[in-house]
């Protein structure tokens, strides 16, 4: 701001007061612009941490590792890896997001989420309508300018007492306190592992979870779309997928996050395909159709069942 009142002083008489008009507003565009993209990544970094859950419940196979592909608008914005592992009744999930080209130059951010807990078979366990108990989740952020860290932790019936959160070297402990009585999780990985091991005994999406950290407070809510058969990056061929909507809506105002804002009225879009050896859903293609940065793909470029 300072450097364009001192560029005013040398545009001659009537023009200045204009000049300085322009490029404040130049400014003011650039700076919301630059908000946007830093909201993306976070909005791109918080859905992967939940549709890392993909696959849990699995019958006969170990786990799966997916990778994809994220474009926003005309750029190739980020790469995402997936990771689920199950064994002796557990389940541990992990989602890495990293930026890629210009939006790696213009705002470079890498993350890391995981989830671990226990995989529900007795209906007397089901209390919370999951099929899934957490025992843990935790992330790992780092921008150009700060890295940070959260923990939840979990008791033995699956609700949320304690979060530990960093911002670089500065720690911060809290109990979570107050949950409403209808909040039902406390991440969006465990939401979307009970949603995706109810997909697998009935093929439908429909689901309505409330989400409270102590901090954040939302709802998703999933609905069944039908089918839709039509050709997929991967596998290379058409296939007949099941489609869902999604919607996340923003039950406390101060959840800053750009997926907030674009999921309350306008869906994310689902496809999923089964691996009919291994009775294994995952990902065909995800689809927000507009954002402040232009319509979001999710493209998976491999799939790797354990």
């Amino acid at each position: 701001m300072c450097r364009f009142g001192a560029l005013a002083a040398f545009v001659p008489g009537s023009y200045a007061d204009e000049f300085k008009r322009k490029n404040l507003r130049k400014a003011k565009v650039l700076g919301e612009k630059k908000k946007n993209w830093r909201k993306g990544i976070c909005g791109i970094a918080l859905l992967f941490a939940g549709m890392g859950a993909f696959g849990v419940e699995t019958a006969e196979a170990a786990g799966f590792a997916q990778e994809m592909q994220v474009q926003i608008g005309v750029f190739d914005a980020a790469e995402v890896k997936l990771d689920y592992e199950q064994k002796e009744g557990k389940y541990d999930i992990s989602a890495e997001v990293r930026t890629a080209n210009l939006f790696d130059a213009l705002y470079p951010f890498a993350a890391r989420y995981g989830s671990r807990g226990r995989v529900v078979r007795s209906a007397a366990e089901k209390g919370n309508g999951s099929d899934v108990a957490a025992e843990l989740y935790q992330t790992y952020t780092k921008s150009r300018n700060h890295i940070r860290t959260k923990k939840i932790f979990y008791d033995a019936a699956g609700k949320a007492y304690k979060r530990i959160s960093t911002k670089d070297k500065k720690q911060n402990t809290v109990a979570i306190t107050g949950v409403p009585q209808s909040a039902d999780a406390a991440d969006l990985q465990t939401v979307f592992a009970g949603l995706i091991g109810s997909f697998r005994r009935t093929k439908s999406c429909a689901t309505v979870r409330e989400v409270y950290d102590g901090k954040k407070h939302y709802r998703v809510i999933a609905r069944d779309e039908g089918t839709e058969s039509r050709y997929f990056e991967l596998p290379g061929r058409t296939e007949n997928a099941y489609k869902c909507s999604i919607y996340i809506e923003n039950l406390k105002d101060n959840n800053d996050n750009i997926l907030w804002d674009v999921s309350a009225e306008k869906p994310i879009w689902l496809w999923i395909g089964v691996d009919a050896a291994a009775d294994l859903p995952y990902v065909l293609e995800i689809r927000i159709d507009s954002t402040p940065l232009g319509a979001l793909k999710v493209t998976p470029k491999t799939l790797e069942i354990k």
